[in-house]
């Protein structure tokens, strides 16, 4: 019998281009048509934190939001350049080379562990937020974005964010490991 309290945890996962290879945590995913996704170093470590005090019969959630397409038509002489069609297209394509970086994830850092996925295009806070209630989260183990002072005041911070609207407790990952 397990001794944690927490059965249900929500892991939000932030990725990074693969050419940016100085900020991400060494694992990557190759994806259909070419090309990796790296994964923020943050990330790798919420998800080990969240695997490894997670109930032996609880359930770890990885979430990761895709960027939004929708309001992205552009108009060109009256004519639209970005149709629905491929705005779906679009979509369909983030969530399937997403879906396939999160099972490698799961796969490697929570083996064993009943784990489901959750990719959606939107707003990273608010993705995050819905679906801790969606999914009755009781621990969220969210990575820090590691942005300067400067960045987090223009584009705000999405864990600060989160910390304060969120129904359950929450526990924040710092950007770069403490040395």
């Amino acid at each position: 019998m397990s001794t944690s309290p927490f059965r249900r945890i929500l892991i939000p996962i932030d990725f990074t281009q693969d050419t940016d290879a100085a900020v991400h945590s060494g694992f990557e995913v190759e994806i259909d048509g070419g090309g990796t996704v790296g994964v923020a170093p943050a990330s790798t470590t919420a998800l080990s934190l969240a695997a490894g005090i997670v109930d032996a019969a609880g359930e770890l959630c990885l979430v990761h939001a895709t960027p939004t397409y929708d309001n992205a038509r552009l108009y060109s002489g009256g004519m639209s350049v970005v149709g629905v069609g491929d705005i779906k297209a679009v979509h369909e394509a983030a969530r399937r080379a997403s879906m396939k970086v999160l099972e490698a994830l799961a796969n490697h850092y929570a083996a064993g562990i009943s784990t489901t996925f959750v990719v959606r295009p939107g707003i990273a806070m608010q993705v995050i937020l819905e679906e801790a209630e969606r999914f009755g989260a009781q621990l969220l183990v969210i990575p820090a974005s590691g942005r300067s002072r400067v960045a987090r005041f223009f584009l705000g911070s999405t864990a600060d964010r989160v910390i304060r609207e969120s129904p359950c407790p929450v526990l924040v990952v710092p950007a770069t490991p403490a040395e």
